[in-house]
């Protein structure tokens, strides 16, 4: 069983632990963070009904002694370093996320009677680096880790075989297969589809003609078949800033200088990565919590505040179409391809590229070595009086994470 196993570890209640470890009077308490709605709350608020996603005002209904912190994704990020370094003492190829990793175990040499004990020295050496409770989950492939990692948490381990996951899936509801989100199950849910059991009812020719190649996939998966490797990703998926303001707002200045200032922090992210995006995604909440995303497809990759903020601010106007006020904005980029450090010039640019380029080095460079508040520049000079600042930038309600 351990040939081409994974190992998968997940920080319990990421945000919250961190904060208890910081502050030990608090371990034991409910602890909300966030700021508008819960990021992250420990397992003593979740007992009250808390969850990620909730606002917060219904959270301290429910939990009025519940100790709310704003969150500081700096400090997360670093905690979380520790996490991973721990993991790769022991694995050579750690694929990272923000609060989850997955480890290939092909080649460990670890015998099926020894996963067990493996995983519980893995989770130990974890805590003792990082001071953090993980929970972890061994199978066959990423899919099987992740699931018999959710059937013990917080802090357990647990090791499946494919025989045991099959029978483990059955009962499950559909959404507990990897990339199964709303519109599958909307759609699924048409033919009286809702676990995975009733899945496995439907042929692999069914599954196509509904979903196209995606179905052949749903057909593998819902059986515990997967094929996706397990490696360290050096591309990331997507980019992504988003906040929720900290009064509702339909000023549409403070709405667009947030906006820019959140795509100067998504495309300073890719020229670090050397990364070029060809889409833009912008997604906003109202104050009644509706919300939407649109997407857009550029021309050509870039990693150019100017040209990202551009397809930023066409799909944020196209969003704002209702009476009410905005509660969160957020961009995202993404379809990255590898940026050579040259750039695509037109014939009548005369430089302008090369300038441009020019321009966005020094600014890194500065902001690199003085932070990001040391400029501010474009439309987010209007933020400067409505928000405070530190040396990482604007101080926002919710911590901006890199997906």
């Amino acid at each position: 069983m351990s040939a081409g196993n994974v190992l998968h570890s997940d920080i319990d209640a990421f945000f919250a632990s961190v904060e208890q470890l910081l502050n030990p009077p608090l371990r034991g308490k409910p602890v909300i963070v966030g700021a508008g709605v819960i990021a992250s709350c420990s397992y003593e608020a979740r007992s009250h009904g808390l969850h990620a996603g909730m606002p917060i005002r219904d959270a301290t209904r429910l939990c009025p002694g519940a100790v709310v912190i704003p969150g500081d994704r700096h400090v997360y990020a670093s905690h979380a370093a520790k996490v991973f370094s721990a993991l790769e003492s022991f694995f050579p190829h750690v694929e990272t996320h923000l609060d989850e990793a997955y480890c290939n175990m092909e080649g460990s040499g670890v015998p099926p009677e020894k996963l067990l004990e493996f995983g519980r020295r893995v989770r130990a050496e974890v805590m003792r680096r990082s001071g953090l409770s993980v929970t972890v989950g061994i199978g066959p492939g990423r899919m099987a880790a992740k699931i018999a990692g959710k059937t013990v948490k917080p802090g357990g381990v647990r090791a499946v075989s494919r025989e045991e996951l099959f029978e483990m899936m059955t009962p499950m509801p559909v959404g507990a297969i990897p990339g199964v989100g709303f519109a599958t199950r909307r759609a699924l849910e048409k033919f009286n589809v809702r676990t995975v059991g009733e899945l496995r009812m439907m042929g692999a020719e069914a599954l196509c003609a509904v979903f196209g190649v995606r179905g052949r996939k749903l057909y593998d998966l819902c059986r515990g078949i997967e094929k996706s490797a397990c490696e360290e990703r050096e591309i990331p998926g997507s980019i992504s800033r988003e906040t929720t303001f900290h009064v509702e707002t339909s000023d549409s200045a403070e709405i667009e200088g947030m906006l820019f200032y959140l795509c100067e922090r998504a495309g300073r992210e890719a020229r670090r990565l050397r990364l070029a995006a060809s889409a833009v995604s912008v997604k906003v909440r109202f104050s009644d919590l509706r919300g939407d995303e649109k997407r857009e497809v550029l021309d050509a990759p870039t990693q150019r505040d100017d040209v990202i903020f551009g397809a930023a601010l066409s799909l944020l106007r196209r969003l704002l179409g209702r009476r009410a006020n905005l509660r969160l904005v957020g961009v995202a980029i993404s379809g990255f391809s590898r940026d050579s450090g040259g750039c695509q010039l037109d014939f009548f640019s005369h430089g302008g590229e090369q300038r441009r380029a020019a321009l966005y080095r020094a600014l890194d460079e500065i902001r690199g070595r003085h932070g990001h508040s040391a400029v501010v520049a474009g439309r987010s000079l209007g933020l400067l009086a409505l928000l405070t600042r530190d040396c990482h930038g604007f101080v926002l309600r919710t911590p901006c994470l890199t997906k």
